[in-house]
């Protein structure tokens, strides 16, 4: 049955985009900065409408409480040049979204109950192609092909809004760190802690048991706290049979306590942003595959690499997110964009040890297409200079930019182009054979059901 449901969404996606390409008319946190669908009106055709199917009651559902959403995601990309073959993958992933506002269904002032399902599918092109690159060139792809529980909790705003609790299933993104996701290379997608360091924080679409407090101290300030479930089984994708063996993949340690703090200016007005500075503590010591430890001899396994679990002291980094308007050019969000990403993790145990993203976006193209979009982004994403690898202290440098056609009101396509410079940090796959710099192009489909 899921997989039937799959196929349906991958078929309604590509009908739609073909149809409206034919008939010529006229998607977490800081996720865009473009607006959501506007409230259906009963004159909306199907052009103009901000979803395919229409109102379908939602907007009666809203006003009693409860706001869903259906949203599908796909990326299609192929390399031209990078890896040992030229190929292409497909890649997304299906939303559905709910908030129940407790005041208007229960009386409860401030509360409100958040659930998200994703169904994710499709291959990944890196692994297709062979490029070695450290981020997803199809950043969608990840995390198993199989429908997870993204959010489940129960968030209570008091004293006026100036705390606001909130605990349940939960990914460590949706609270902290920079969630915008506009481009198809996972360096400039998500929070970038998680990006360097995905074997123990977990963005989008992996959630975990947690808590979050949110105290608005001042105008336009936030100081956040969270405390979550570090643990790696919540990455599997079936029940795990194997105990943990140290530098075995597949392998499952033990679990610690991920705690993130975070201080939020959010400056108001024309120009608006975010401004995100914070850190994080994880107390589970394990070292990332590929850095110097102790050889052990483990029965049946042989030599690997011990995960120096003699050294107790955790992990932790650093990290700050700016995302700014620059400029107010129209009504609709019309402007100029930037963001500014940085994350330094400790290089004690990390096998990505930095990585910084700078992009800019411009909505309002052109005077005619006010809702078109277009966007260019550098960045750069380094190996430790202790890495066992022939990549060690070598700096991926991903350079991407796309055009974004709002073609009608409940679909948006990106036209994108990448180029990936040094994938794996100096170009060498696995088998240590240095590859060329990797030319990507790909087409991002964003459809509001």
């Amino acid at each position: 049955m899921l997989d039937r449901s799959i196929n349906v969404a991958r078929v309604c996606g590509m009908g739609i985009a073909l149809s409206s390409l034919l008939g010529g008319g006229a998607h977490a946190a800081d996720l865009l900065t473009k607006a959501p669908p506007l409230p259906y009106a009963e004159t909306d055709d199907f052009w103009t409408r901000p979803y395919l199917f229409g109102d379908l009651g939602r907007t009666r559902l809203k006003e009693m409480g409860i706001d869903i959403g259906l949203t599908l995601g796909n990326e299609t990309v192929g390399n031209l040049s990078g890896g040992n073959r030229n190929t292409g993958a497909n890649a997304g992933q299906l939303w559905f979204g709910a908030k129940f506002d407790m005041a208007k269904l229960a009386g409860i002032q401030g509360g409100t109950v958040g659930l998200t399902l994703v169904d994710r599918f499709g291959d990944n092109l890196n692994s297709e192609a062979g490029i070695p690159a450290l981020q997803l060139t199809n950043e969608v792809f990840g995390r198993g092909n199989i429908l997870r529980l993204t959010e489940l909790y129960y968030s209570q705003k008091l004293f006026n809004g100036l705390v606001e609790i909130k605990g349940g299933r939960l990914p460590v993104g949706s609270d902290f760190f920079f969630g915008q996701c506009e481009f198809i290379n996972l360096t400039f997608c998500g929070g970038q802690p998680g990006n360097i360091q995905g074997g123990y924080i977990y963005n989008w679409p992996v959630s975990q048991w947690g808590g979050v407090v949110h105290y608005n101290f001042a105008k336009e300030f936030q100081l956040s706290v969270g405390v979550y479930d570090s643990n790696s089984n919540y990455l599997t994708t079936s029940d795990p049979t194997i105990y943990y063996l140290p530098g075995v993949p597949g392998s499952i340690p033990g679990s610690g306590v991920l705690v993130p703090v975070e201080l939020v200016w959010a400056p108001s007005g024309p120009l608006n942003g975010t401004w995100r500075f914070g850190g994080w503590y994880d107390s589970a010591s394990t070292i990332d595959g590929g850095l110097p430890g102790i050889i052990t001899t483990i029965p049946g396994v042989g030599g690997v690499p011990d995960q120096n679990l003699s050294d107790q002291r955790g992990r932790y980094g650093f990290y700050e997110s700016i995302l700014q308007r620059l400029t107010v050019d129209g009504p609709k969000g019309q402007g100029w964009y930037t963001f500014l990403n940085t994350t330094v993790a400790d290089h004690r145990t990390s096998y990505q040890d930095y990585q910084i993203a700078w992009g800019v976006k411009h909505t309002g193209t052109f005077a005619w297409r006010p809702d078109d979009e277009v966007g260019f982004a550098v960045g750069t994403t380094h190996v430790n200079s202790n890495a066992l690898s022939p990549n060690a202290g070598g700096n991926e440098i991903p350079i991407e930019a796309w055009y974004g056609w709002q073609a009608t009101g409940w679909m948006n396509l990106k036209f994108d182009a990448q180029y990936v410079i040094n994938p794996g940090g100096r170009g060498y796959n696995a088998a240590g054979v240095k590859t060329d710099n990797a030319w990507v192009l790909g087409m991002r489909t964003t459809v509001h059901f």
